[in-house]
This record gives C-alpha cells, structure tokens and sequence, in this order.
C-alpha cells in the first residue's frame, strides 16, 4: 500500500515537473512537451498523413495586414518544414513564426500591405487596390523528402471609392503604406498613385515617357477612409536622390508651397478636406542623381485642415504625421525603358537637361 501510495506520489511530482519544463511556453493542445529540450513538439499523432493534398491556410486582410495561419503541425506530419514558412522575400523578417491560437499550433505571418514589403506588389484596377503576394512553404529533408514544395498565392483588395473610371494600366506608378489613426487603434492604407492626365483617371505606367516641364498629376489616398470623421492631409511632399531619404528637396512644407519652388512647380489643388489629396507637378530632375525617390508626408484631422497659403508662403502649424508613401521615379537620362523590377517608376529622358531645378530646390532643406 505505501509502495503504491510513493509510487502515486513520484508520478505525481515528476508530472508536474515534466509540465513545468515548457511553462516559458506554454504547449497548444496539439502539442507535447519534450523534457529533453524543454520545448513544445507537434503531436503528429493527432494527424493524418495526406498525401497530394495542398496545405490549407487560413488567411483574412484585416488591420491593413496580411494575417496567414497554417497548422504548426499538419506540416510537420505532411513533410513540411515548418522553419521555412515564408512571403516571397528571404528577409527574415518575412518568415513565420509558432503561435498559439484557439489551442491550435499554428504558423503565422501578420505583414503590413505595403509595396515592396516582403516583395508584395500593388496592382491597380477600376475599383480596387490589390496587394499580391506568395507563401512559400518547403518540403523537408530528413533523410528524405516525402513532399513537394507549396507555393500559395495570396492577395487582399481595398476599395478605391472613385467617382471616375479609371483607364487601368497593367503596371501603374504607384505607392502604398500603411499609417495609425488619431486614436491609434486603428491602420489604414495610404495610396500615392501617379496619374497623367487632369482628370485624375490614367494613371502612369512602364509604357509612358516623360520630359522635363512635362505636368503630371499625383493622387495621395487613403481608400477606406471615413470622410465624415477623418480628412487627409498631405503635410510634405519632397523629393530624395535616394531611399533613405536623408537629402530632401521640399516641393510643399506644412501643407504649402516651399520658399523659393516656381509657382507653378507643385499646385496644391485638394489637401485636408477629404480622403484624397491631389497635385499636378511639373517634372524635374535632381542633379547629378539618376533616381527620384518622391516622398508624401500624411496626417489625418478630425476636421477640414487644409492649409490656407499666400504665395510662396509655409503654414505655422503642422498636424502630427501617421507615416509616409512613397513613389520611385526612375531619372536616368541614358534609360529610355521602365525597370521593371519595380511597379513604382518610369523612365524620363531629359530633353531639356539645362533645365535643372537643383539649384532652387537645395535652398529648401
């Protein structure tokens, strides 16, 4: 009897011991704690082998993020390699990570729409913004390989809510970003879309080439936007020979236009007083820079906050910005074709090249 009872009593302990091991991370229902490594492993046994079939992901575009699950260990059981569950990109910060949710071990990925992000490329049609990506997920070996590779496309719409039809090019020049509410409990899209016509209905794209003193229109828009609560407003906007963005040449400061750029180098034709914000640019170029990288500093108001300006004039105050978009601009003077690695450029050959703004646009940093 008290040879059972200790028995009783050391199983009991060791139990608790062996829980205690992975409570720095607590195991999901479908998982078991290993004593030996002290981690969380999948209980493969809770799942089928199935072979031929496509891993099932559970994915939803809420938050101005992709949000993908895929169970930890249905992987695992099927062949796959649950350390290389990833967006297209071999950033690391685009690979998945084991989370618990609902009990279930899951592999999750929560990353923002923006183009370029993970290698996500933004596409434009008449009604909606949509943000494409891949999740790739690799089949192990060891010691041998039992499954092939995945490749999952993936993709999350936004509504555009324009009046006009757009005349849909297949690579537009676009930006997208992702910015905070006033609360902070809330993300939304922002879209700078560069557009060559007045009308704001054909965007530019890899098939349009652009000269100096040539007008173009740029749209910066924030789709989902409740125009009753919230008004955009496009706070800067300057240009950069580089993506950092460390050398700016203002076009607008605090909602105006900067001191000393020509009258009509950037006009302010909407900003604050609703979801988009529009201004036609003349085409320009930086000095001794092959690249343009234009930047759009973005706020939002809880009221109509547009800038009244005087000529040439900045305004005193400035709202608190949520983030910036940004759009490229391929410059070279000797590339007369799109690189198409990037959805957000077009080329420009100088016809004018003694028509160099740089020298107006250095007395605005």
């Amino acid at each position: 009897m008290k040879t059972t009872l200790l028995l009783s009593v050391l199983c009991a302990v060791m139990a608790v011991a062996a829980s205690e091991v992975c409570t720095s991370d607590p195991c999901a229902t479908d998982e078991i704690c290993d004593t030996t490594t002290t981690a969380c492993q999948c209980n493969t046994a809770l799942y089928k082998l199935q072979r031929g079939v496509t891993p099932t992901i559970n994915f939803t575009c809420t938050g101005a993020k992709f949000n993908i699950q895929v169970s930890k260990c249905w992987l695992e059981k099927n062949g796959y390699d649950t350390s290389d569950v990833r967006l297209n990109s071999n950033n690391i910060t685009c690979l998945a990570g084991r989370e618990v949710v609902d009990g279930i071990s899951q592999m999750t990925l929560h990353r923002p729409l923006i183009f370029s992000d993970c290698n996500t490329e933004a596409l434009l049609n008449e009604t909606h913004v949509i943000y494409t990506n891949q999740l790739l997920i690799f089949g192990k070996t060891d010691p041998i390989r039992i499954t092939n590779d995945a490749v999952l496309d993936i993709s999350c719409a936004y509504p555009l809510n324009v009046n006009a039809k757009l005349n849909v090019t297949l690579r537009p020049v676009i930006g997208t970003t992702v910015i905070n509410g006033p609360t902070a409990n809330a993300s939304y899209v922002a879209v700078m879309v560069a557009f060559k016509d007045s009308t704001y209905t054909t965007p530019l794209s890899d098939a349009n080439t652009l000269k100096v003193e040539e007008t173009i229109y740029i749209s910066v828009k924030v789709p989902d936007l409740d125009a009753n609560t919230f008004k955009l407003k496009v706070v800067n906007i300057y240009a950069s020979p580089t993506n950092s963005s460390n050398q700016k040449y203002y076009l607008l400061k605090n909602g105006c236009p900067g001191s000393y750029v020509p009258p009509d180098q950037l006009t302010v034709e909407s900003n604050g007083v609703g979801i988009e914000s529009r201004f036609p640019m003349k085409v320009f170029k930086i000095s001794n820079s092959d690249v343009v990288y234009l930047y759009a500093d973005l706020a939002l108001c809880t009221t109509d906050c547009n800038s009244i300006c005087a000529s040439q004039s900045k305004d005193a105050s400035s709202p608190d910005i949520a983030g910036s978009v940004s759009i490229f601009l391929d410059a070279s003077e000797n590339n007369y074709y799109l690189d198409t690695s990037s959805a957000s450029g077009f080329s420009m050959p100088w016809t004018l090249p003694a028509l160099i703004f740089s020298w107006i646009l250095m007395k605005l940093m």
